[in-house]
């Protein structure tokens, strides 16, 4: 059986060691901050590997246990606190940690686009302009007269609904303000009184002069 002791590098306060036991290996964890989340990884030529997850109890340590014969780190948040080795183990864990997270960001992203309703959707124009901008300035101009013309048409025909109701509004007034001069007229010719002539006497006239 092959016995082995490493200790182990550490930030932020962090510290401890790697016991290996034949084919078990154990990692000793301290100076971690309570109820903290920390992953064992194995490194690996082609990246890294998750062997274990704990959390660290009340004096801020916890124990890693794998079957396996690599350097290891240990990530708390996201970050590398502990690693096995020099410089050159902190540095591949580092990238490696990076290449993971850009990784989910650009599933994620992924995920979200498909998420989106078809009626939300961009349109291919956001494509052509960008091309079209930065291949063929004749093209990018065609394309703005669109986006200028597609913003306009909705401005003009608000412009004629709006005219066409103020001509209606218009002649409406003149309409109301004939039958009104009409009513009028009407009411004038009903309140004037009408004055007939008497018929002519036999007796003499008004203004004739008297004898």
């Amino acid at each position: 059986m092959t016995f082995g002791y490493d200790m182990l590098n550490g930030r932020q306060g962090a510290s401890g060691y790697c016991r290996k036991a034949g084919e078990k290996t154990e990692i000793h964890a301290r100076g971690l901050k309570v109820g903290e989340s920390c992953v064992l990884y194995e490194l690996l030529p082609d990246g890294a590997e998750k062997r274990d997850e704990q959390t660290a109890d009340a004096n801020g340590q916890t124990v890693f246990s794998f079957a396996g014969g690599n350097a290891v780190f240990v990530t708390a948040g996201g970050k590398v606190r502990l690693w096995q080795g020099g410089e050159e183990n902190y540095l591949q864990a580092c990238e490696w940690i990076q290449r993971e997270k850009m990784k989910k960001e650009k599933i994620k992203k992924e995920e979200t686009l498909k998420s989106i309703s078809p009626e939300t959707t961009i349109e291919p124009l956001a494509a052509e302009t960008e091309e079209s901008i930065s291949e063929d300035p004749e093209a990018a101009e065609n394309i703005l007269r669109r986006e200028l013309e597609e913003i306009q048409i909705p401005i003009h025909a608000e412009e004629k609904k709006e005219q066409a109701q103020l001509k209606t509004e218009e002649n409406q007034t003149t309409t109301n303000t004939e039958e009104n001069d009409e009513g009028e007229k009407h009411l004038e010719e009903e309140q004037t009184p009408t004055y007939t002539l008497r018929s002519p006497g036999a007796g003499e006239p008004v203004d004739a002069l008297p004898d």
